[in-house]
């Protein structure tokens, strides 16, 4: 095991400070590396000592100034403010918060470089009358048009962006005005403001520097001070491979080791350290592997394996993953295996994937789109939504229960009575009445406690993600009540405007829900464990000072590493090359260091990276690792290697299922089968096996905003349901014109009968009192329907008299058939839309009708073998037919039915009646065989065709109940995209 920077760094300070530490600060440049040093002194030691302080380069410039750095969202608002106030713009908040955390960072990048703003700014507009805008990235040009209110062109955005760089300078100088006013600062203008003073009052004696990289002039001043000073000794860490080298990775380290002398030169380093034996480490053999994969989850279930192998996780600290995406943390921590008994992890997990990220939208979402206006009535869709996010379990117990219970009653439109009553206190504070103060909205203390509640809720979690995320998010909106208040529409308040009562940003409820969607998506969860314990998980930026002897690096790819290397500012490259700010050089650099510094007395590396190809472009490996294979030359043994999904990239078969055991048991105990099963089965027998057999039902979501083709065509049934059991009062009355004319004309009779449609079916409410409140869609669902029915109507109009002899109502009978040479009889039916009885050719015929809402059909079936084809399942939409003619050749022949409603042994018609088809008077339902030559068979009787159905069915029938024959899946690909069951499959 070789020794680490900071063990070198400790016996080096304990034998030039052998008086003691306690006056000495040592300054990092993050917090992680102050306990492994601490550790590192007591190791080098032998015994407890006076720890030296540990501070970071941010605390050694905070404690010198008076001012305080406030939070960035505080920051954006009050650089917001001066905007506007300098440009006279009413600019919308959540328009300016993106781009406005760009110029911060640019002012930032000024004074922590401490370049003269106020000649830059002029000088540049002096230079030129910018024109060429090739410096803004894509992001950075949507953000300037979303900013500007629409798609701008290069001459608008030159005239609009030219028009802010000659206020850059005023605004500037007002915001830096307005901070010191309050007694704050942005980081780089306390920095500025710390090493500008003619004197400081440093608290301690003497401070050392370790482990810096990359220094910002104010850096740079305040170092050169305190060595002016005596007061200051520096530690480098870097290698020779490198920093000899005209590699990146050593620019900075070299260049600063002349202002700024390593203590472990040659020349300074103590008595029994070797310099040699600090600074030539990658010359040591290495194990170095490159292992490609095709998706990002495939990279982090490796790192089981990965730590099984060697010591890796009996090295525990010394071990590390490295996440090149932090995105990957959730899925590392579920893919620990059980032997590993600690672990600490030290990252910036994204806020925005988080689930408490979409709790915070939904219940936002819920306030302000999921209420009914002036009514204390929710919309089902937003209340289940919330009842059912993942985190609603730690709101109360209750939700899983309410969900459960609305949903069965389907309760589209619950109250708040409804959503509280009998339940605990958390319910009624998650559904609480959001009651306006002269017209501000109590929305995020609202949020802020439900937050609460998870947060108590989830404090027993294993999973450190759901704390930690619901904690950061619960910081960030009570920041936010801290600065701004919501308000109604009615409030009639425009940007800008600050609450007289309470000093805060006044903001309407759109600009507050964006721009909280906006603070998210720029939002990291810290995470900061015990670093001395257990298996090391930490972003690339939380390795530095740090050596690890085994690192598994994930997601190393081009865009990780380095990650976002482009100018993510508004100042042009040029310009900020020639005032010496941070350029794309610069920060190509640093990562160049934070790589090759985990190479460098680690024993093993193991570098995983997505080679997938997206859009035609494949993924590559990092830069940097394409550099170390080219200068390696053979130095290490580089091992590339290929992680598989486990899956073959061949077409996966979709197998038959046998039907022995507990499957011939069920279909043994079939007693009856409807049309649509045995469709099921024609358009795949998987299908029907999964449904039939296994009993697995898609779950289908209760949405009253949502009207499907399904509930369109419950409305639509209901509906002619209820109007023709008006007009035959009940089958009594024979239909006439004049009957069906005064019901057209009759308009609040028709609306009646829709809305009870629309009740029974849509509300479920069987209240006659029930008022049905519409939304939007919902009206122009209840138009298309009322006039689908004055269609049907007028069409009926033309055909009367006819009877009607049956409604909605349900048809079956029994059949024989024979399975595996013996009889079986099973019961076959279902409900039939309509039959009606009418004069046709002066001989008396039932109709066997089925409505039709959809497309009408195209090609037609040619003969009875045609409907029981599966390939013309979709193409002929045989399934109809089938449906049909069933139902047909039952009230023919059927016993029941013909002591029903076939009495007189009439005559039956097999019917489909397209609604959107019916247009013309002469529309005829009937159905009927293409026979070819623009030839057709029209269906006037069902027994022309029953002997050859009922034998084809048969056949069919033997087939379903036949255990030597498997289900098998359907040959045609097309219908398992849509199929609910297509993930069982393996599809």
């Amino acid at each position: 095991m070789m020794k680490s920077f900071l063990q070198y760094v400790a016996k080096d300070i304990l034998a030039k400070h052998p008086e003691g530490l306690s006056d000495i600060a040592i300054v990092f440049p993050n917090k992680r590396a102050s306990l492994f040093m601490n550790q590192a002194l007591y190791d080098e030691l032998g015994k407890p000592l006076w720890s030296p302080a540990y501070i970071t380069i941010s605390d050694l410039f905070r404690r010198h100034s008076e001012w305080q750095v406030p939070d960035q969202i505080s920051l954006v608002f009050k650089l917001y403010n001066t905007f506007c106030e300098v440009m006279g713009s009413d600019e919308p908040l959540d328009h300016f918060y993106s781009w406005g955390q760009l110029l911060l960072s640019d002012f930032d990048d000024v004074d922590k470089n401490m370049a003269d703003a106020e000649k830059m700014f002029i000088n540049l507009e002096a230079w030129q009358e910018l024109k060429d805008f090739s410096f803004l990235s894509e992001k950075q040009r949507e953000s300037l048009e979303k900013f500007f209110g629409k798609v701008l062109d290069e001459t608008e955005m030159q005239r609009r962006f030219n028009d802010i760089w000659r206020h850059l300078a005023d605004i500037y100088r007002a915001y830096r005005e307005k901070l010191m006013g309050e007694g704050y600062a942005y980081e780089g203008m306390l920095y500025r403001q710390v090493v500008e003073k003619e004197t400081i009052d440093f608290q301690h004696k003497h401070y050392i520097f370790v482990g810096f990289n990359l220094l910002q002039k104010v850096e740079q001043r305040l170092f050169s001070r305190l060595r002016d000073e005596g007061r200051a000794e520096f530690y480098w860490d870097y290698d020779s491979y490198y920093a000899e080298k005209n590699n990146e990775a050593g620019k900075f380290v070299t260049q600063y080791m002349e202002k700024f002398p390593n203590e472990l030169s040659r020349q300074r380093i103590s008595r029994g350290l070797v310099h040699e034996d600090i600074y030539h480490n990658m010359d040591a053999p290495k194990d170095i592997s490159y292992i490609s994969a095709p998706t990002e989850n495939i990279q982090a279930r490796y790192v089981a394996e990965w730590l099984r192998q060697g010591d890796r996780i009996k090295d525990g600290a010394r071990t590390a993953i490295v996440l090149g995406d932090e995105r990957l943390l959730k899925t590392v921590i579920h893919c620990l295996p059980d032997e590993v008994e600690n672990v600490n992890i030290t990252t910036g997990y994204p806020l925005s994937v988080s689930p408490v990220s979409t709790l915070v939208q939904t219940l936002i979402n819920l306030q302000l789109k999921g209420t009914v206006k002036n009514t204390d009535k929710y919309l089902l869709r937003h209340v289940v939504k919330t009842l059912r996010h993942p985190y609603a379990k730690y709101i109360s117990a209750d939700c899983t229960i309410l969900a459960t219970k609305l949903a069965s009653a389907h309760t589209y439109y619950p109250s708040r009575k409804e959503l509280t009553n009998g339940y605990d206190e958390a319910m009624a504070e998650l559904f609480a009445e959001m009651e306006p103060d002269d017209g501000r909205l109590p929305l995020l203390p609202w949020i802020a406690n439900i937050l609460k509640r998870v947060g108590m809720g989830a404090k027993d979690e294993a999973d450190p993600l759901t704390q930690e995320s619901v904690f950061r998010m619960y910081t960030i909106i009570n920041r936010l009540n801290e600065i701004m208040v919501p308000c109604t529409p009615e409030m009639g308040m425009t940007y800008g405007n600050i609450d007289e009562k309470s000093g805060k940003q006044i903001v309407s409820t759109l600009i507050l829900q964006r721009l909280i969607t906006q603070v998210i998506q720029s939002a990291t969860i810290p995470f900061h464990g015990e670093p001395l314990l257990g298996i090391q998980v930490m972003g690339v930026l939380e390795t530095r000072n740090l050596d690890f002897d085994h690192v598994l690096l994930l997601s190393c790819n081009e865009g990780n590493l380095p990650k976002n290397v482009n100018d993510t500012s508004f100042i042009p490259h040029s310009i900020r090359a020639g005032y010496e700010l941070t350029t794309v050089e610069n920060k190509v650099a640093i990562y160049a260091y934070y790589f090759y510094s985990l190479l460098q007395r680690a024993r093993d590396v193991t570098f995983t990276y997505n080679n997938s190809t997206e859009d035609g472009r494949q993924s590559e490996m990092s830069r940097f690792m394409l550099q170390l294979m080219v200068e390696d030359k053979g130095r290490h043994d580089i091992h590339r290697k290929t992680l598989k999904s486990g899956q073959s990239a061949t077409l996966v078969q979709r197998k038959a299922i046998d039907k022995d055991g507990a499957t011939s048991a069920i279909l043994d105990a079939i007693e009856h089968l409807s049309p649509s099963d045995i469709n099921r089965y024609l358009r795949c027998q998987l299908q029907f096996f999964y449904y039939n057999i296994c009993q697995l039902r898609e779950e289908r979501e209760d949405n009253a905003d949502q009207i499907d083709n399904v509930m369109f065509g419950n409305l639509f049934h209901r509906t002619a349901e209820l109007i023709y059991k008006d007009l035959s009062d009940n089958g009594k009355k024979t239909l006439t014109k004049d009957g069906i004319s005064s019901l057209l004309a009759n308009k609040p009779r028709m609306e009646r009968h829709l809305n009870q449609a629309f009740r029974d079916e849509l509300f479920k409410v069987n209240k006659p009192s029930f008022d049905p409140e519409y939304n939007g869609l919902q009206r122009i669902n209840k138009k298309v329907v009322s006039f689908y029915i004055e269609r049907l109507l007028t069409l009926d109009k033309e055909l009367s008299p006819f009877n009607i002899l049956s409604l909605e109502g349900d048809f079956y009978d029994k059949m024989t058939f024979r399975a595996q040479g013996s009889d079986r009889r099973i019961r076959l039916g279902g409900r039939i839309d309509r039959i009606d009885q009418l004069e046709k050719n002066g001989q008396a015929v039932i109709r066997v009708v089925d409505y039709k809402t959809g497309t009408p059909l195209g090609a037609l079936p040619s003969c009875v073998e045609d409907i029981f084809n599966p390939a013309y399942v979709d193409s002929k939409h045989t399934t109809y037919y089938l449906q049909a003619f069933l139902y047909a050749c039952i009230v023919r022949h059927g016993n029941e039915s013909q002591k029903i409603i076939n009495k007189g042994r009439h005559p039956v018609a097999p019917a489909l009646f397209f609604i959107r088809q019916a247009s013309s008077s002469n529309y005829d339902p009937t159905l009927k065989f293409n026979v070819g030559n623009k030839k057709y068979e029209v269906i006037d009787d069902i027994d022309a065709k029953y002997e050859e159905f009922m034998e084809r069915l048969k056949l069919l029938l033997g087939e379903i109940f036949n255990t030597d024959i498997p289900f098998t899946p359907t040959e045609d690909g097309n219908r398992c995209a849509c199929c609910p069951y297509r993930d069982i499959c393996g599809l």
